[in-house]
């Protein structure tokens, strides 16, 4: 039998038994994700003339959280999506209504691809943030991106609410291809 596969099946059946562990629910949050490669340096083992680097791109996002003591409302900043939890202490944390869908971004390296049990307002202006940059890869016909900086800064809009942005900087690059 495959290696991959039994491999593949340990881990389905071992988060499969963590994630049924225990009295929180996992909360679904409606989103699309996009990934893209992020390249160390170090690892491209080019030569100067293999690869172009097309630009230096940096994309920002804006979350607004509210919190209340039972609930937090997220709201994209540029009025893409809303997002109103509601935390009870038999269930969770619940979405109670959303408005458009975020889209998130990962580097492929992320370990974290999991936003689904707490809603995290600076987590989620991180991925809107990468989300935009790959967009960006995607839209200079890039091959990846050349070691990402990522920041998130936050400060108090009012009471019980804080603003999360998230910048992020990395040069795009395009490789030669070899004949």
């Amino acid at each position: 039998m495959n290696k991959k596969i039994i491999l593949a099946s340990v881990i389905f059946a071992a988060v499969t038994f963590m994630t049924s562990c225990g009295g929180q629910k996992n909360l679904i949050i409606p989103r699309a994700v996009s990934s893209a490669d992020a390249i160390s340096v170090g690892a491209l083992n080019l030569q100067k003339g293999d690869y172009d680097i097309l630009n230096t791109v940096t994309e920002t996002a804006s979350i607004t959280a509210t919190y209340s003591s039972t609930s937090l409302k997220l709201i994209s900043k540029d009025g893409d999506f809303s997002y109103t939890f509601k935390f009870d202490k038999s269930m969770g944390w619940t979405l109670t209504s959303f408005d458009g869908t975020a889209t998130f971004g990962y580097f492929l390296q992320d370990a974290s691809y999991n936003v689904d049990n707490l809603p995290n307002a600076e987590e989620f202006a991180r991925r809107v943030a990468i989300a935009r940059l790959i967009e960006a890869v995607k839209d200079y016909g890039a091959d990846g991106v050349l070691e990402p900086i990522v920041t998130t800064r936050a400060s108090n809009t009012g009471k019980n609410a804080v603003e999360y942005q998230a910048t992020v900087t990395a040069k795009i690059v395009k490789i030669h291809t070899t004949n």
